[in-house]
């Protein structure tokens, strides 16, 4: 059984990991660190009481007053050797992702997508069953992704599906009916993410009809291309693939299913990207399709390709562009 996320945790934050660790499995961390930060931990730990400590298998320890990572181990309340990396992979004030992913013979840790740090085990991992996140950070959400677990269901064989009719989607004034939520159904917690670094992944949950994805970003000055996807990580499916081509004056929107792509849609009465220009994108998924807005105006919708839409969980950011903000 996946374990649901944990949005905006208060730290000090101790918590369990549901299932323990297998081979595998990840966790990812995603918040911020303030302007004064001095130093924050996160520590894979064998049990939750206070005294004696409880052994922990795997201590990930950012010190800015020191400019340096600090991994260890503490058994039978001794630490171990340190473990030094002189380099700081997240700037004070910034957003990060961190994602910790067990291996059979270490603890391999990325930061913003970037590969940062492997840690050999020196406890087994198969002890570890709690999660500790203390010091100078905000952390937006917590994510646990099982090893090797499929969704209970398979994606279905591609079929094209017809493009819907462009010169509709662009009437005048296109109106947006306000859907008030179900009284007895809470809405989903929303996660910030400010300045984050390009290439971007993140796990977004699982999406569901009347949820919004907002991508703030300014394209660079001379580009070539960029792109954003929703993604089935699992199977590594494209959900909807945008692909921004200045080389083609083109938008670009496909899926790609059991590695193969689909057919394109290109149609558009005009570009909405420059070079050196910021923008504003708005996803918007609806029970059929994609709605894809860009400064506020309605820009194309895209069919649902993949469905269920609970097995879309990933956004990806490549390219020629930075970003300022993303919010889903």
């Amino acid at each position: 059984m996946e374990q649901q996320p944990i949005y905006n945790p208060i730290i000090p934050f101790t918590g369990n990991i549901l299932g323990g660790l297998q081979d595998g499995k990840m966790i990812i961390v995603q918040g911020q660190v303030p302007g004064h930060a001095k130093r924050f931990g996160v520590d894979f730990q064998c049990g939750s009481i206070v005294k004696p400590h409880p052994d922990i298998a795997f201590h990930f320890n950012v010190r800015y007053d020191e400019g340096t990572v600090v991994c260890n181990t503490l058994e039978c309340e001794r630490w171990g050797t340190e473990q030094r990396k002189p380099q700081i992979p997240i700037p004070t004030g910034s957003y990060f992702e961190l994602i910790f992913h067990v291996r059979s013979y270490c603890f391999q840790v990325s930061v913003n997508g970037q590969h940062f740090v492997e840690y050999c085990h020196r406890l087994s991992y198969n002890r570890v069953d709690t999660l500790v996140i203390s010091g100078d950070v905000h952390v937006n959400a917590l994510t646990f992704k099982n090893p090797n677990v499929p969704p209970p269901y398979a994606p279905p064989a591609y079929t094209p599906i017809q493009a819907s009719n462009v010169q509709s989607v662009f009437g005048s004034n296109p109106a947006f009916p306000y859907r008030a939520p179900c009284k007895d159904v809470k809405p989903p917690s929303q996660v910030t993410v400010s300045n984050p670094t390009v290439p971007y992944q993140a796990y977004i949950g699982n999406i569901k009809p009347q949820q919004k994805i907002k991508i703030i970003g300014t394209v660079k000055a001379k580009p070539y291309r960029f792109t954003i996807n929703l993604k089935v990580s699992y199977y590594d499916n494209i959900a909807l693939h945008i692909n921004q081509r200045f080389d083609e004056n083109a938008v670009v929107r496909n899926s790609c299913i059991n590695k193969n792509w689909g057919t394109e849609e290109r149609s558009l009465p005009f570009l909405p990207f420059l070079p050196g220009q910021t923008f504003e994108m708005q996803i918007v998924i609806e029970p059929t399709c994609y709605k894809i807005l860009v400064n506020g105006r309605h820009l194309f919708n895209f069919n649902h390709r993949i469905q269920p839409l609970n097995q879309i969980d990933q956004l990806e950011v490549t390219g020629d562009v930075s970003l300022s903000l993303v919010q889903y």
